[in-house]
């Protein structure tokens, strides 16, 4: 062993090429190997780690493989692909920027740098990045189906048909998918909708209902006029929530025929709902359509929709004059003056209301949760009104849920929990009902319980009411 130093020692003297040989030899008899242990330890740890599912402890040992290893850009590439999955995307943003320095990166990397580009806030540098990875091949389907959407929010419904078509080839028994996908195919191309939403239908059967109208109409658009064709199709787009869609539709209902009063009036109020100008369709459909009490009806929904409740008042109110018999337009009049807490002016038109549909439980239910949200007159007329609901029909969540909120304000929580219970057991996804039991467990003390019930009603109700309340309510108690 001390020849061999002695050895070593001596190469400063001898030509560069057999230097390297000799200490390579030099390297054998010390017992050194030519591959760091610390590189062998730290692939072995991210090997590992990523059989574990941890993520970032893989991502960090592939980081250290590469830093004693740089000449293997394929440790750098690990580590992205483990930072992406651990959600470190500062990480993974400065390797890929490295990795770009030494090679163009392939279609999945740019995928991930879109994605990254995205949750900054760059949404044109994402989707031209998304773009690039989509020609070369990409199948990175959160990707796509970001860029997919991207493209909806827009109204660039080609681009948005082809980057889910693509994405079809990759999960071509997704229903969903297949959904959206004939829904922007049914814009421009009603052949290719009715076999995009058969394979839906096909793929989940739940879809069934919910498709049918829209299939329905499709089978007839050949024989309707463009203008008819596009609004009943932007009215189907209302009924399903698809409101980018909606005034996609309805637009063209309305360059096909200017003065066609009920697309302008369903125009108006889907683009209030998108906070778009909305108030000039509104005027020229009542304007074309006077004597029409569904364009009254829509204009009002639009006033409503802008926080107007008196000018919505007086369109509701004109619908109601010229159709005395629909108890619809007496639920929004009402609306209106429980907006202005005219309560008892909300009261007489609720009443009217369930006076002209008595056998519907659909009214019955709006004005029992009309009594019980606004803390009025419960005692008195709300608890009764709900019992009788909840005898009558016991299968309605919403009734038992009605009943507990009732019961709630008179201080029986033991029977306002139970009817909970029961409302949550009907209907598990019931957003109210949650809420509800949220404010019980608080008002018990129990926060962790109540906090819990307040995330399923966010959950269960993102865009309404009750979500909103169990939103605040979160916030109140330090969830976030």
């Amino acid at each position: 062993m001390q020849q061999a130093k002695q050895s070593i020692s001596k190469l400063a003297s001898i030509q560069p090429g057999i230097r390297i040989v000799l200490a390579a030899l030099g390297c054998l008899l010390l017992g050194i190997h030519p591959t760091p242990d610390a590189l062998v330890n730290s692939i072995r740890s991210a090997r590992e780690a990523a059989i574990q599912g941890e993520s970032a402890t893989a991502a960090q040992a592939y980081h250290a493989a590469y830093v004693l290893a740089r000449w293997n850009r394929s440790f750098l590439a690990e580590a992205v692909a483990y930072e992406m999955q651990s959600g470190d995307y500062t990480a993974a943003e400065t390797d890929l920027q490295t990795l770009a320095s030494y090679r163009p990166l392939q279609a999945q990397e740019l995928a991930w740098l879109g994605t990254i580009k995205a949750t900054k806030g760059s949404v044109d540098d994402a989707v031209a990045l998304w773009e690039q990875a989509r020609l070369q091949g990409t199948i990175d389907t959160d990707a796509l189906r970001a860029l997919a959407a991207i493209y909806s929010q827009r109204g660039d419904w080609v681009q948005a048909s082809a980057v889910l078509t693509g994405l079809t080839t990759f999960t071509p028994a997704d229903g969903d998918l297949l959904r959206q996908l004939g829904l922007i195919q049914a814009l421009d191309s009603p052949e290719q909708a009715v076999t995009s939403l058969a394979q839906a239908v096909a793929s989940d059967s739940n879809l069934a209902a919910e498709l049918a109208p829209l299939r329905a109409s499709l089978e007839d658009r050949t024989s309707q006029p463009p203008d008819l064709a596009y609004a009943k199709l932007g009215v189907l787009y209302l009924s399903l929530d698809e409101l980018p869609l909606a005034e996609a539709a309805l637009s063209r209902a309305v360059d096909y025929n200017p003065v066609y009063p009920d697309a302008l009036a369903y125009l108006a109020y889907v683009r209030a709902r998108l906070g778009r100008p909305s108030l000039g369709a509104a005027q020229q459909a009542v304007a074309y359509g006077p004597e029409s009490p569904s364009v009254h009806y829509l204009a009002g929904l639009t006033w409503k929709q802008l926080g107007r409740p008196a000018d919505a008042r007086t369109e509701f109110e004109k619908a109601y004059e010229l159709d005395p018999t629909n108890p619809a337009f007496c639920v929004e009049i009402a609306s209106t003056h429980r907006a202005e807490r005219s309560l008892e002016w909300a009261e007489i038109w609720m009443k009217e209301a369930v006076r002209l549909a008595p056998d519907d439980a659909r009214f019955r239910l709006l004005f029992i949760q009309f009594y019980v949200d606004e803390g009025y007159q419960v005692p008195e007329v709300g608890l009764g009104l709900a019992r009788q609901l909840v005898a009558d029909v016991p299968d309605s969540a919403e009734a038992h849920d009605a009943l507990a909120w009732a019961l709630f304000q008179i201080g029986q929580i033991e029977e306002a929990q139970h009817e909970l219970d029961q409302a949550m057991t009907l209907n598990p996804q019931l957003g109210r009902a949650y809420a509800h039991m949220g404010e019980l467990m608080e008002q018990r003390g129990e926060l962790s319980l109540a906090m819990w019930y307040y995330l399923r009603a966010t959950e269960y109700e993102p865009d309404g009411p009750f979500g909103a309340l169990a939103a605040r309510a979160v916030q109140r108690l330090g969830g976030g």
